[in-house]
């Protein structure tokens, strides 16, 4: 039996930001949890990217992980967990969409969500074996590792992944040294945070084991937050606007870091630039409000709350 086994020696719990806390619901949250209500598909019990698609475990994975962030509880958890159930290969492990293909990273978003609405990890065994197998670029990769976290495994048996990620970063080409602060500069500080939290997932000791005695949050603000751009949010690579994705990437290393952007101000203004009247929000600004728009707006601003606290 595979080391891979030893994942199911420990589970750790989410933490407190993705869980979701209670209290009192301000308009804005009301309107926004019944903008996910809204997508959900009452014959599956499962989630829409928007009102004209069709269920997906990515969708489900968001507007799930929002509502908690939202404080909101999630009904109908038996039907989500048959459309989890319903999307997974026992024989091979992997997770697909309805009516597509499986592959490393859906296989990874569907342990996440899988997690998140309660499954038992004794039916979806072999799942965990299937990413650390066929994980192959940075992307794959890093959806993995989030998929570790949510397991509640990090750190354990995780050989493969790890030399998965080293394999990964040396065929993407990418530069991810953390030590090297020109890659806050031209949108990298994206790559940087994501090699960042990628790592801390493998390995949780990670930003404890830096040089510099306990350094490491002063260290990486200096690095990730010169990469804010005017408008407040983070960009990829060579662009020159921000993207939401990609300041949700960002933020959840500064989440882990437990550390602060440099402009809070502006980064609110950023995430309102993408919220819609119908109580959602979009990822880009202007476009129809999404499932992964409004999960990526409503957990940045619940972890910005946090920060304030």
């Amino acid at each position: 039996m595979r080391a891979i086994r030893l994942f199911f020696l420990i589970l750790l719990p989410l933490s407190a930001s993705e869980r979701g806390l209670g209290g009192e619901v301000s308009a804005d949250s009301k309107a926004t949890i019944q903008f996910l209500e809204e997508l959900r598909d009452q014959e599956t019990g499962a989630f829409k990217q928007t009102a004209k698609d069709k269920p997906s475990l990515r969708a489900t994975n968001g507007a799930v992980k929002a509502l908690k962030a939202l404080g909101q509880k999630v009904t109908d958890i038996e039907k989500i967990q048959k459309f989890v159930l319903g999307c997974y290969d026992a024989k091979t492990g992997a997770f697909a969409e309805p009516d597509g293909k499986p592959d490393a990273t859906i296989t990874s978003i569907g342990i996440i969500v899988a997690c998140e609405v309660g499954i038992d990890h004794e039916d979806i065994l072999k799942a965990m074996d299937y990413v650390q197998e066929k994980a192959a670029s940075f992307e794959e990769v890093r959806i993995a590792a989030a998929a570790v976290e949510a397991w509640g495994a990090m750190g354990i048996a995780t050989k493969e992944l790890q030399a998965a990620l080293k394999n990964a970063v040396a065929a993407d080409g990418e530069k991810v040294d953390p030590f090297d602060v020109e890659l806050a500069k031209n949108g990298m500080a994206r790559e940087l945070a994501s090699y960042l939290v990628t790592m801390a997932r493998i390995n949780p000791k990670y930003f404890t084991g830096l040089p510099g005695d306990g350094l490491a949050d002063l260290y990486f603000r200096i690095n990730l937050s010169p990469g804010q751009r005017t408008d407040g949010g983070w960009s990829k690579k060579g662009e020159k606007a921000s993207d939401i994705e990609s300041t949700y990437r960002v933020m959840r290393a500064f989440k882990m870091l437990d550390a602060k952007p440099k402009d809070i101000p502006q980064l609110r203004k950023f995430l309102a630039s993408h919220r819609n009247q119908d109580g959602g929000s979009a990822t880009k600004p202007g476009e129809v409000s999404s499932a992964s728009g409004t999960y990526y707006s409503v957990i940045v601003s619940k972890w910005l709350d946090d920060m304030a606290k």
